[in-house]
């Protein structure tokens, strides 16, 4: 399986495209990110997003997109504009057909190092221990996106193991409610007679 996260922006995105192989181990795939020219209009560095999107997805052939979940920033304007970047990654992941999951930043770094604050060069550090590069060979953006993908893999990998996996929680809820339900007709019918 592989795995594309994102860090969102609109004058700098981070992408990390990772592997799981079947062992469980994970590796780096590829990483960068794309500077998107802030001296250009919005459209246009939307456009350039998806177009570089598109590419890393051609050339990597990811399965699966974790993009990191927006935060309130205090200006509204950024908020905004990275709502739009959000909105782009995510409009060009579906139409690939790949399976979209979001995080956020906090559950991230507490996944990868415990602490849900640490800054970027911890997380950055971290990462290239984990995955075996040089810290100084990518930029900021690039690290977070591939700790973007790497704890959702995490994540993944956490759920597959949990006793109670999605598809057994869902046969027994659907058992429960319609339990539930039975009960509450026999109930209904000894209170009218």
């Amino acid at each position: 399986m592989r795995i594309l996260g994102i860090d969102p922006g609109t004058r700098m995105a981070g992408y990390g495209v990772i592997e799981i192989q079947n062992s469980g181990k994970i590796l780096a795939v590829a990483a960068g990110a794309w500077d998107l020219n802030p001296s250009q209009e919005l459209a246009s560095r939307l456009a350039t997003l998806a177009i570089e999107f598109r590419r890393v997805v051609a050339a990597y052939s990811p399965t699966h997109l974790c993009i990191e979940l927006s935060f309130l920033a205090e200006n509204p304007r950024s908020a905004l504009y990275l709502g739009h970047a959000r909105g782009v990654v995510l409009s060009e992941a579906h139409q690939c057909g790949l399976k979209i999951s979001e995080i956020s930043a906090t559950a991230a770094k507490k996944i990868i190092s415990g602490n849900g604050r640490c800054d970027k060069n911890e997380i950055a550090k971290i990462m290239s221990s984990l995955l075996g590069f040089q810290m100084q060979s990518l930029p900021l953006d690039a690290t977070d996106a591939l700790s973007i993908a790497c704890a959702d893999a995490m994540r993944l990998k956490q759920q597959s193991f949990h006793p109670m996996h999605k598809n057994v929680a869902n046969e027994k809820n659907n058992n429960i409610l319609e339990e539930w339900k039975k009960s509450k007709r026999q109930r209904r019918k000894l209170q009218f007679f």
